[in-house]
């Protein structure tokens, strides 16, 4: 027996085991590191809501314009089309979009107006005309044109916009703001421009009566 030769070959064995075993090792470490990467990650949905044509996506407490644009179409669509029939599962599927800071200012102005409506027997429909988004304030604008109908007919229809802001909690939306007036969408470049000029008219008030 050549003692050099298999002293040779079993040292090289010892270092190719050797190196194998560090090399599962690493692969050890690394899937266990994607393991808990992948557990730690929030998951995405990607969605495709009703009346878009643009992907949105949703996670854990975060969610894409598409999606909150998608969600205030549809309470927007809920609390404009209005009958003295379905006021009351208007008013309990409303009371549950929006979080509970504001839940009761809203849902006592909402059942207000509700109220008003059955009691004249009145109708209210909106149709969407626009659905804006604004990332500087993450608020969703929807403008249309609202119309009455009750016994005297039909009245002229007026532009109105819902303003909303909707943040996600455990991939569920909800309503943390909201208001309704009669016009177009009161933008942070439209309030900054009538701030603008409050504030020169203000001066000229002032040169004025100097």
């Amino acid at each position: 027996m050549d003692y050099k030769k298999f002293a040779s070959t079993w040292l090289s064995l010892q270092a190719s085991n050797r190196f194998l075993k560090s090399v599962c090792i690493f692969l050890m470490a690394l899937n266990l590191l994607s393991l808990i990467g992948w557990l730690k990650k929030d998951t995405v949905v990607i969605l495709i809501p009703p009346g878009l044509s643009e992907k949105s996506e949703i996670a854990k407490n975060k969610a894409s314009e598409g999606y909150k644009k998608a969600w205030g179409m549809y309470t927007a669509t809920l609390i404009g089309n209005v009958t003295p029939e379905n006021a009351d599962f208007v008013l309990e599927s409303f009371s549950g979009m929006v979080t509970g800071e504001i839940r009761a200012i809203v849902t006592e102005q909402i059942t207000q107006d509700l109220d008003t409506l059955k009691q004249e027997k009145v109708s209210s429909t909106f149709e969407i005309v626009r659905v804006t988004y604004e990332p500087e304030t993450d608020k969703v604008f929807v403008t249309g044109r609202n119309r009455m109908t009750g016994a005297g007919g039909k009245s002229t229809p007026t532009e109105q916009t819902f303003e909303f802001k909707i943040d996600v909690k455990q991939y569920s939306p909800s309503i943390t703001q909201m208001a309704s007036y009669e016009g177009m969408p009161r933008l942070l470049s439209v309030l900054q421009k009538e701030e603008t000029k409050q504030k020169a008219e203000e001066e000229r008030q002032k040169l004025i009566k100097k």
